[in-house]
C-alpha cells in the first residue's frame, strides 16, 4: 500500500471538504440554489437586510438560474427610494443599485405609493420553497419539468406569486399564496 505524503492528504481533504460543502447543486454553502432552497433564500435576505437596513421591506424578489435572486428593497430611511440587490449563487452581492420607479396611474411615483407595494419578505412562506416546487412538478404531469424562475411581488390577493417551469413540450406555471402552497396551475 502507498503513503501519501503530507501535503496530498491535506490537498485531499481540502477537496474533499470543497465537495461536501457544495452540496448536490454544486454552489457553495455560502450561496445556494435560490430557485428551489428556501433556507438559501432566507440567509440572502439577511445579508440584504445587514446591507440596506431594517426594516427589510421589498417591493420584489426573484429568482432565475441566471442572475441568482434580486431583491428590490425599499430604503428605510426615504420610502421613496427602492434599490435591487443580486445575490450570486455563490453568496456574492451586488448593489445598491438605484430603480427607477413608474406610476401605474399617471401621477406621481410618492413615498406612500411605494409604502403600499413593500412588503416584509419574511412573511412569505420560502421554508416551504422545497416542498411547493416538488408539488408544482408533479402537479405539472410532465416528469422532465424543472423550475427555471419565481417571481413575488407582495403578499396581496392580487398581487403577483408565480412559480415557472419548463418542460420539453411545455411551461406551466404555479400561481402561489404567500405560504407558498400552490392556489393553481396554468399551462
Amino acid at each position: 500500500m502507498k503513503r501519501l505524503s503530507v501535503g496530498a492528504v491535506t490537498a485531499l481533504a481540502a477537496i474533499v471538504l470543497s465537495a461536501c460543502s457544495a452540496g448536490s447543486s454544486g454552489a457553495p454553502s455560502s450561496g445556494g440554489d435560490f430557485l428551489t432552497d428556501g433556507n438559501a433564500v432566507l440567509h440572502a435576505l439577511d445579508a440584504v437586510a445587514e446591507r440596506s437596513g431594517t426594516p427589510l421591506r421589498v417591493t420584489t424578489i426573484s429568482a432565475d438560474g441566471v442572475s441568482g435572486l434580486s431583491v428590490d428593497v425599499q430604503e428605510p430611511k426615504n420610502h421613496i427610494n427602492v434599490d435591487r440587490y443580486l445575490i450570486a449563487s455563490n453568496g456574492s452581492i451586488a448593489g445598491p443599485t438605484p430603480v427607477k420607479l413608474m406610476s401605474l396611474d399617471g401621477g406621481p411615483v410618492t413615498a406612500a405609493s411605494v409604502d403600499v407595494q413593500a412588503f416584509d419578505p419574511k412573511k412569505i412562506g420560502f421554508v416551504r420553497l422545497s416542498a411547493t416546487v416538488k408539488e408544482a412538478i408533479a402537479k405539472s404531469h410532465y416528469s422532465d419539468a424543472h423550475v427555471n424562475q419565481w417571481e413575488i411581488s407582495g403578499l396581496g390577493r392580487d398581487d403577483r406569486r408565480y412559480l415557472y417551469l419548463e418542460s420539453e413540450r411545455a411551461r406551466p406555471v404555479a400561481i402561489l399564496r404567500p405560504d407558498l402552497t400552490i392556489a393553481d396551475m396554468r399551462y
